[in-house]
């Protein structure tokens, strides 16, 4: 009974802070705790226990109340047992529900008398009106949600079990009353019946408790052969102590499997599974990919159980998903490894391009530079702005194909964006800060700016802090991003404007990548373009 009054508080606590996992989860928490308030009146052969087995009724009630939102029936039955109950409970503690009695092996034992009879037929009532109900949703319900039920109603056998146990005073069977043994596991296995398939954390937990209860099973099977083996060849107790903890030793992963299979129905996942899982996946060459060949792969191992409805599956097929889950999110970290050493190896090779480059075009820029010196004016000016603009596309390459090292620092955002461009357009929160590396978020500014300004018309800079993040949105009025470059924009030499170098855009992309951020196309209403920038907070 200490152990019941103990697991209701524990339990009740758990379905309570997990009301939204399941229907009928707080009513069920009241009511396993008024379970385990009831087992205490058990142990206090006073006063106050009477009072506390007059709660009986009430504890009816509270179930008629569980079982009605389980199965989605109307309000006006519930309201009619906590009538019901409340009167019967009112009458057990205003006319003394019973009292207790000398019992053999405990002690002292409760009998119901009086008007506790009469609490005691109204409880018998209303648990067997919650019960129809019950087997009225099960006639009705298919797939999780009936499971969901039967296994309530299991758990609900254990609860019969349990009291029958007050019944040996009033039939006068003079032996201790074992079925209140059963109690404990009643109050588990009813808990366990609505979490199960809303809760997979308590799946993990089964599986421990039925792994134990099987190798405790076992090694008292083990130790009473040992023993009487022991009795036998007395001259060698260790030897077979020692083997009795080699038995249990090797028999440990078997039950873990059988506990498994237990909780799991249909929930294995064998090594052959993970290794043609990890093999396939490891041949996709983008997340898209990635994701396509995953929901296939899940598709066939869970057979005839949609991806849309795995909410609503049973425990196997959704650990089967969680186990998918984490060998995707494996595959992911692999792909992204493999992108960036990829990546490293590119900006290795285009540096060693941009050096040799930026050798074999400064001369001959120079000597074109000299050789115009006396020409017209306007071929001066031609030739001047072709250079200035080779000189940009060789410093923005070298830049680009070095790596970088950044040093963040809190930075005034509007001070920044005005050291970018001081006659933009802004729209920001006073006082807004973020943390970056004030030369390239400069860097990042301008070349954004700088694409906004060549597409044509107004441009303006918004921001805003959300709680893991400083947005900044870049946007402008011009006619748009082409259809043909969106997927690629950020990349190098893919540009929007006709005189671009094509190097803006991957330079804004790596700086946000160095400040572990993002950037990417927003909208925003009223404007045609806008980049969206994403600096960690």
């Amino acid at each position: 009974m200490s152990l019941s009054a103990l697991g209701g508080a524990i339990l009740a606590a758990l379905l309570w802070r997990r009301a939204d996992a399941a229907p009928g989860a707080r009513p069920l928490a009241v009511f396993i705790l008024l379970v385990g308030v009831w087992s205490v009146g058990l142990l206090v052969p006073n006063r106050l226990g009477v009072a506390l087995m007059s709660l009986a009724p009430l504890g009816g009630a509270i179930f008629v109340h569980f079982a009605a939102r389980l199965s989605g029936r109307c309000g006006c039955l519930i309201r009619w047992a906590y009538a019901i109950g409340g009167t019967a409970m009112l009458a057990a503690l205003a006319n003394t529900a019973g009292g207790f009695v000398p019992w053999p092996g405990i002690g002292m034992l409760f009998r119901y008398e009086g008007a506790g009879l009469m609490a005691g037929f109204v409880t018998i009532g209303l648990a067997a009106f919650g019960h129809g109900m019950l087997l009225d949703a099960w006639r009705k319900a298919e797939g999780v949600h009936r499971r969901q039920v039967t296994l309530v109603l299991t758990s609900s056998a254990l609860g019969l079990v349990s009291v029958t146990g007050l019944a040996f005073p009033l039939i006068g069977i003079d032996v201790p009353p074992w079925p209140l043994l059963v109690q404990p596991f009643y109050i588990v296995v009813l808990a366990y019946a609505v979490l199960r398939y809303r809760l997979m954390a308590v799946n993990r937990w089964a599986v421990r408790a039925v792994g134990w209860f099987l190798l405790i099973g076992l090694a008292g099977v083990v130790s009473a052969v040992s023993a009487g083996l022991v009795a036998e060849q007395a001259g060698a107790p260790f030897a077979w102590t020692a083997l009795a903890l080699l038995a249990g030793l090797s028999l440990a992963a078997p039950v873990r499997r059988l506990a498994d299979r237990i909780i799991y129905p249909d929930g294995e996942v064998s090594a052959a599974d993970l290794a043609h899982w990890r093999q396939d996946l490891a041949e996709a060459d983008d997340d898209d990919e990635l994701t396509v060949r995953a929901e296939h792969l899940l598709t066939q191992r869970l057979g005839g159980v949609p991806l849309n409805e795995l909410d609503q599956a049973p425990p196997g097929p959704r650990r089967v998903a969680e186990v998918m889950a984490e060998v995707v999110a494996q595959a992911k970290a692999d792909l992204s490894r493999r992108r960036t050493f990829v990546e490293r190896q590119r900006l290795a090779e285009l540096g060693a391009l941009a050096a040799t480059i930026a050798h074999d075009i400064r001369n001959p820029m120079n000597i074109i530079s000299m050789a115009v010196a006396d020409a017209e004016p306007d071929t001066k000016g031609e030739v001047k702005t072709q250079l200035a603009r080779m000189e940009a596309l060789v410093r923005d390459l070298l830049d680009y194909a070095k790596p970088w090292r950044i040093e963040k620092l809190e930075i005034d955002l509007a001070a920044a964006i005005a050291e970018a461009d001081s006659a933009v357009e802004h729209e920001l929160p006073p006082g807004l800060t973020l943390t970056a590396d004030p030369l390239r978020l400069r860097q990042a500014l301008v070349n954004l700016l700088d694409n906004a300004r060549a597409a044509g018309g107004r441009v303006r800079v918004a921001a805003e802090r959300q709680p893991d993040a400083v947005v900044i949105h870049v946007c402008d009025d011009g006619p748009g991003i082409p259809e043909d470059i969106r997927a690629s924009l950020f990349q190098p030499f893919i540009s929007r404007s006709p005189g671009g170098t094509g190097l803006g855009l991957a330079v804004v992309a790596k700086v946000m990548a160095a400040h572990g951020g993002s950037v990417g196309l927003g909208q925003r209403s009223g404007w045609s373009t806008c980049f969206t920038l994403r600096f960690p907070a």
